[in-house]
């Protein structure tokens, strides 16, 4: 007797999964990536960073390691191209090399329900943390889309049959909705998980968008921004934060837009989305950490004589 379970699904394109394959994949990885990747054993997936010497974020995304040589970093919203061209910057004579393998591999973001449930109705394993398991149905991580973690699928085109299968039958028994990305940005917002590079970029520290639990080692040896890293670990907390927010009325055109408390500019408007189910819409700011108390009691204006119409809670 089948247990109900209720849960969303979208399914959606990665910007980017490359291939870093080569004798000195792992040591050169290692020393361009925020996260701790030298752990023993195959099939680790692991979310990080690539920072700029001065600890900005360039771009994101999972690294899941097939074996020593072999690794694909996929990335939510960094285009493969300019992910290779970072990942590419520092080569010197490292065997190394980075392949697109972006065309035909798909995502399914599962969120919202019981994954222990689901995983033994439909028979695949879910994954260890920080782990990826290999199913019929393709690599399965834990994703960051919302909080909780959500279950990311990564398919090819070899697993893309099968994975419809599967979310056909699931969706004809009830226990799984197909959502669609607006539902999934809602979810992110709600959860308050930036978007790389769209909300948090070559302007912000990892500390701003709360990405420093998860997505930053403190403890391994050198890689590109460590230093800066470990200098705002021991100060503690940094000037700006990263916040979802409300919205009234329609957003600006351009992004990332100012923002003004009583006339002075106190942070940005990084992005905005509409939803039938928040009629004011949410998006993200980046506002002064000092500054919360006042901008929370009296909101945020677009111009620096016109009334607040963005609003924290």
């Amino acid at each position: 007797m089948l247990i109900k379970v209720f849960m969303f699904a979208h399914h959606h394109h990665p910007a980017a999964v490359v291939l870093a394959s080569g004798e000195d994949s792992l040591a050169y990885l290692q020393s361009q990536w925020s996260s701790q990747l030298d752990s023993q054993g195959e099939n680790q997936a692991t979310y990080g960073l690539r920072l700029n010497r001065k600890g900005r974020i360039l771009a994101d995304g999972f690294i899941l390691r097939k074996d020593d040589e072999n690794f694909l970093i996929v990335s939510y919203d960094c285009p493969a191209a300019n992910l290779i061209a970072l990942l590419e910057e520092n080569v010197v004579a490292d065997d190394v090399e980075f392949e697109d393998r972006t065309d035909g591999h798909e995502i399914i973001s599962l969120w919202g329900g019981d994954y222990e449930a689901i995983s033994s109705q439909f028979a695949f394993t879910l994954p260890k943390a920080n782990s990826f398991a290999v199913t019929e149905f393709g690599l399965i991580f834990w994703g960051r889309k919302t909080k909780p973690a959500n279950i990311d699928i990564l398919a090819d085109e070899e697993h893309a049959k099968a994975l419809s299968k599967f979310l056909k039958k699931s969706t004809k028994e009830g226990i799984v909705t197909i959502a669609n990305a607006n539902s999934l940005t809602l979810a992110r917002i709600e959860s308050g998980m930036p978007a790389i590079p769209i909300e948090m970029g070559p302007g912000e520290l990892p500390q701003e968008g709360g990405l420093e639990d998860g997505a930053v080692d403190f403890d391994k040896g050198c890689y590109l921004g460590q230093e800066v890293m470990a200098r705002i670990h021991s100060m503690g907390q940094v000037q700006r934060v990263l916040l979802p927010t409300t919205k009234k009325k329609d957003p600006p055109k351009t992004f990332p837009a100012d923002l003004f408390l009583e006339g002075k500019k106190v942070g940005q408007l990084k992005s905005f989305f509409k939803y039938k189910s928040k009629p004011n819409g949410l998006g993200m700011v980046l506002v002064r950490h000092n500054l919360l108390p006042e901008i929370r009691a009296t909101g945020l204006s677009l111009l620096p004589s016109s009334e607040p119409k963005i609003f924290i809670k």
